[in-house]
C-alpha cells in the first residue's frame, strides 16, 4: 500500500518549519528524519506543524523515536505542534497545542468582552 504524505521543510527566522501532510506511517517517520536531518542547520529549533496530518499508524511513533536517536538529532530543539503532535512526539517530546479562540473575541485579553454583544 503506497503512503500519501507530503513533508515540506523551509528555515524561517533563524528555525526550521516542517509541515507534514496526510498519513504518518513509519515511513514517512523515517523520511522525516532525513530530511531534518538534511535541512537542519544547527542552530534555532525545529517546528514540526502536525495539523493537516490525517491518519497516525501506531508504529510510526517508535520509528520517529528511533530515527530521531540514531541520526542524533537535538531532541532539546524539537517542538511538534498541534494536537496531533501528541501522538508521533517521541517520549518526553515537547509539543505546542493552540488553543481555540472564542468566537467573537480578540483572544488578545483575559476574560475577553471585547465583542460581546449587549
Amino acid at each position: 500500500m503506497a503512503t500519501e504524505a507530503h513533508i515540506l521543510a523551509t528555515n524561517r527566522n533563524g528555525n526550521l518549519h516542517v509541515n507534514l501532510h496526510g498519513q504518518f506511517t513509519a515511513a514517512t517517520a523515517a523520511e522525516l528524519t532525513s530530511i531534518i536531518a538534511q535541512t537542519y542547520q544547527g542552530k534555532g529549533n525545529i517546528f514540526i506543524h502536525t495539523a493537516q496530518v490525517t491518519v497516525i499508524e501506531p508504529d510510526s511513533k517508535r520509528v520517529f523515536a528511533d530515527h530521531v536517536s540514531l541520526l542524533g538529532l537535538p531532541r532539546e530543539k524539537l517542538y511538534m505542534t498541534g494536537i496531533k503532535g501528541l501522538d508521533i512526539s517521541p517520549d518526553q517530546g515537547r509539543v505546542i497545542v493552540y488553543e481555540k479562540k472564542k468566537s467573537g473575541s480578540c483572544g488578545r485579553c483575559r476574560n475577553c468582552k471585547c465583542n460581546d454583544q449587549k
